[in-house]
């Protein structure tokens, strides 16, 4: 049941909601449409000032279920719920999805909904591009505030499928399938059944011993004339799936899903995907829209964007700083469209915030590991939140820490350290640099193995690519940041002078792209960036996705053939 629309709001500026007890007794102050923050034009509210603690009520009619949950998509940053009158739990973090179980407390008929959420400018929480100011600064934006993403009622068995991971295993022809059931007792099996194109493949049953279970499924058919269909941005071919819990004959519960059959390597700094070279052309997108901030207007807002990257040239993105709506994941893993999943950075380094950081990211990799289209984990951006990872010991090993436990929960995909510069163990050697003219560019990255290992003077006006006591070790090396060009019509800034023309804007993007697509070592581009976010006016497109070029231009930049 989903409960997107018209919620009851209030603010409480003063912090007395707890102590009024507004969970029992609401009072109306205004509406909001929920899953819009306050801060958008499409909440109803549009209000950007500062308000850190914010009160949703919905009366819902339900009739009683066996097991009910309730899901918040998204809900920034620390959120309370009560149900009744009675308080269902306490979560912490604005980019993964928050799951209570409320059948103890509903009854058949009206229930009350009541949900407190708390954002503060708190800088040791991962933030993203969300400013800490009352004014927009650099290029941070206006915050996001309480629900801003979905939110809905899951009915349910008993016995159910509460989570899965699927991990394609290419060179055995095999899937390695791990799951979670809730309420687990004797005589409860798993089904799981694979087809491809409405034929099925393959199916195995297994009973359970308890909640938690492993197991690798053989996807040879008996004739063994199988063939593999691999996913690729050429075929991105995926086999659908079906999990079914069951109690002897009887069925309790069905879980559709998919996967696709890829597996990312790197050898002699080239990224390989199931053994074929792939150079990346990839957009920096950091998934704002005018009026609804963070959040997509639509899923059609979603799927224009990724066609708008394919119609232009680019095969990746790179979703900047934000978590984005699961369905975007969908769509790119059905279009082929690699993509990059980045947490959103803190900006002061403390106990407090590592905790509050390696919480979320291990719920974030919980949640999005299914995607195939993610080839790629950033754990930081340009050091933000370990400002002193070039020299300091400490914040190297949070680094490090975070690296290993990524590749321990997920070895299928590259992980970076920190993207940009200042690298401690990483995966891929990336590379930010918003100089102007592509003759420059190529002058500064003529001689990259000397600048990694320091061998000549860093003349290219940013950091050093390694941290302290690290170095080059013939990873693939990849320019994740570039271009953002402005036109000086444009309230706003850009990255170097702005540009007076279409034609103007045409040749720098053109020259810098092609400095970088002539360089023998690099695997890669990331070109800054999609669209125009508030006040950094340098994307590819407007706010309302116009293209400032033509598509053939764009194809042209990106070496693509027309």
């Amino acid at each position: 049941m989903l409960l997107d629309g018209i919620w009851d709001f209030r603010f409480d500026d003063l912090d007395v909601g707890i102590k009024d007890r507004w969970y029992k007794r609401w009072e109306k102050e205004m509406d909001i449409i929920v899953p819009f923050s306050f801060q958008t034009k499409m909440s109803g509210i549009h209000d950007q000032t500062y308000h850190p603690i914010v009160w949703y009520q919905k009366k819902v009619w339900i009739e009683h279920k066996e097991t009910t949950l309730i899901h918040f998509e998204k809900s920034d940053y620390e959120t309370d719920l009560w149900v009744n009158g009675i308080h269902i739990g306490h979560e912490v973090g604005g980019y993964h999805r928050l799951t209570f179980d409320v059948s103890h407390v509903l009854i058949q008929g009206e229930n009350e909904i009541v949900v407190r959420v708390k954002d503060t400018w708190d800088t040791e929480q991962p933030r993203g591009k969300q400013r800490w100011k009352s004014e927009n600064f650099g290029c941070w934006y206006v915050e996001t505030t309480g629900l801003y993403q979905s939110v809905w009622l899951e009915f349910l068995n008993q016995s159910y499928v509460k989570h899965v991971l699927i991990k394609p295993m290419n060179e055995d022809i095999m899937l390695d399938v791990s799951y979670e059931i809730e309420g687990f007792k004797e005589g409860l099996s798993l089904w799981m059944y694979v087809s491809f194109n409405g034929k099925e493949i393959v199916h195995v049953s297994e009973t359970l011993k308890n909640s938690f279970g492993h197991f690798r499924v053989s996807m040879r058919t008996e004739e063994d004339q199988f063939k593999l269909m691999t996913w690729n941005e050429h075929h991105p071919h995926l086999y659908d799936i079906v999990f079914q819990v069951r109690d002897e004959n009887m069925l309790l519960d069905e879980a559709k899903s998919y996967v696709g059959m890829r597996s990312w390597k790197s050898k002699d700094r080239t990224l390989y995907l199931n053994d074929e070279p792939v150079y990346l052309k990839m957009l920096l997108d950091q998934g704002y829209w005018r009026e609804s901030g963070l959040t997509a207007p639509s899923v059609d807002a979603l799927l224009k964007d990724i066609e708008l990257t394919k119609k232009m040239g680019f095969n990746g993105i790179r979703k900047h700083q934000k978590i984005e709506d699961e369905r975007f994941y969908y769509l790119t893993d059905i279009l082929g469209v690699y993509v990059w999943l980045e947490m959103p950075s803190a900006y002061e380094f403390s106990p407090r915030m590592m905790e509050k950081m390696t919480k979320e990211w291990l719920s974030i990799l919980r949640q999005y590991g299914h995607y195939t289209s993610i080839m790629t984990y950033v754990i930081f951006n340009e050091s933000w939140g370990i400002p002193h990872v070039k020299n300091q010991q400490l914040q190297q090993q949070f680094s490090l820490s975070l690296y290993h436990l990524t590749k321990g929960y997920d070895d299928s995909r590259f992980v970076i350290s920190n993207d940009g510069w200042e690298h401690t163990t990483s995966d891929i050697i990336t590379i930010h640099n918003y100089v102007s003219e592509g003759h420059e560019l190529k002058v500064m990255y003529e001689d990259v193995l000397g600048l990694m290992n320091q061998s000549i003077v860093n003349k290219t006006r940013v950091r050093d690519i390694f941290a302290s006591g690290f170095k080059d070790e013939g990873q693939p090396i990849l320019f994740s940041e570039y271009g953002g060009v402005a036109f000086t019509q444009d309230e706003g800034w850009g990255y170097g002078a702005k540009v007076e023309s279409k034609k103007d804007f045409y040749h720098r993007l053109k020259g810098l792209t092609k400095a970088l697509m002539d360089h023998p070592l690099f695997s890669g581009y990331c070109l800054t960036q999609t669209t125009d976010v508030e006040q950094e006016v340098n994307g590819v497109l407007t706010p309302e996705r116009e293209p400032k070029l033509s598509f053939e231009e764009y194809k042209e930049i990106n070496g693509v053939k027309l």
